[in-house]
């Protein structure tokens, strides 16, 4: 077997083109708990998005994306951006980001607390272990959660059982084997792929996790916003049609969390050709980045 495997892996190498971005992307992500997933500290990386253009990342020593590689290990913000790979800015560089925008132009210090491809589950340990490791004084006034969707897709990927036993091997073989990575594709990062979207109904594993998530956030709930905006369809235009988006935001509401639905004006911005999504990928682009900044500000200094 192990033959097999080195035969495959050298195959791999000859034939096929090294697919150098790929692993160089998932080489900046690390593993928490054997099945936690993480940004790795003290990244410095650049890549190219779907459109050729480039973006860069920068993490602190915490494996938290910063605006600034002079950004001091005690971080004393008191806004707190939590979520997935739209809060965490993928796709966009530095300077077009929600914490950058936040910090440059209207000076409110935040932390981002956020990584692709997780699902409710995983934003939860993300925020409580923040939590933990946070002194009194520089804990939250406010904290910023844009939802959308894909936690549907991320939460049915959870890992369980064996899946979760044999996790640390995948992860480690989709970084660093060739052959592997031809094997086995790891899905697209973060991207709400219904052709003809439906209604999840409440028993989804996703509104017990969120009850979950609800029930170990209570305590400062009044801290809490929720952020919606229009998906990406396939078709490139926003996602009108999904109803999720409501359920969802009744689904926080009737738990006390506090919404800013920021779909009106995603459309009417999209209308006038603004740039909203990544062009064939769908994360935010840099003007629904701005949106959302202008949304968190204004709540912020309310």
């Amino acid at each position: 077997m192990v033959f097999l495997l080195l035969l495959g892996e050298g195959l791999v190498r000859i034939f096929f083109p090294f697919p150098e971005e790929d692993i160089r992307y998932k080489q900046i992500h690390c593993l928490q708990n054997l099945v936690e997933i993480r940004l790795c500290r003290d990244v410095r990386e650049s890549f190219t998005r779907t459109d050729g253009n480039v973006w860069d990342i920068q993490t602190n020593s915490y494996g938290e994306r910063i605006t600034s590689s002079q950004k001091q290990k005690s971080n004393p913000a008191k806004v707190w951006l939590i979520g997935d790979s739209m809060s965490m800015g993928y796709g966009l560089p530095t300077n077009e980001t929600i914490a950058f925008v936040l910090e440059t132009k209207y000076q409110i210090e935040t932390r981002v607390l956020a990584v692709d491809a997780i699902g409710t589950n995983g934003i939860l340990s993300l925020y409580l272990d923040a939590l933990r490791l946070t002194s009194k004084e520089n804990l939250p006034t406010h904290i910023y959660w844009i939802w959308n969707p894909s936690d549907f897709i991320d939460d049915e990927r959870e890992k369980k059982g064996f899946r979760k036993l044999i996790y640390p091997i995948h992860f480690y073989l989709s970084r660093n084997s060739l052959f592997y990575h031809h094997l086995i594709r790891s899905p697209k990062t973060n991207v709400y792929e219904n052709v003809e979207p439906f209604l999840y109904p409440r028993t989804h594993i996703t509104y017990s996790n969120l009850k979950t998530f609800m029930e170990k956030t209570k305590e400062n709930k009044e801290q809490w916003r929720i952020l919606f905006s229009w998906g990406m369809a396939l078709s490139g235009v926003p996602d009108t049609k999904d109803p999720n988006y409501e359920s969802a935001k009744d689904f926080f509401e009737r738990e006390g969390r506090k919404t800013i639905d920021l779909r009106n004006i995603t459309e009417i911005q999209f209308a006038q050709n603004k740039k909203i999504y990544i062009p064939k990928d769908g994360h935010p682009d840099r003007d629904l980045a701005a949106i959302f900044a202008d949304a968190i500000a204004s709540d912020y200094r309310k």
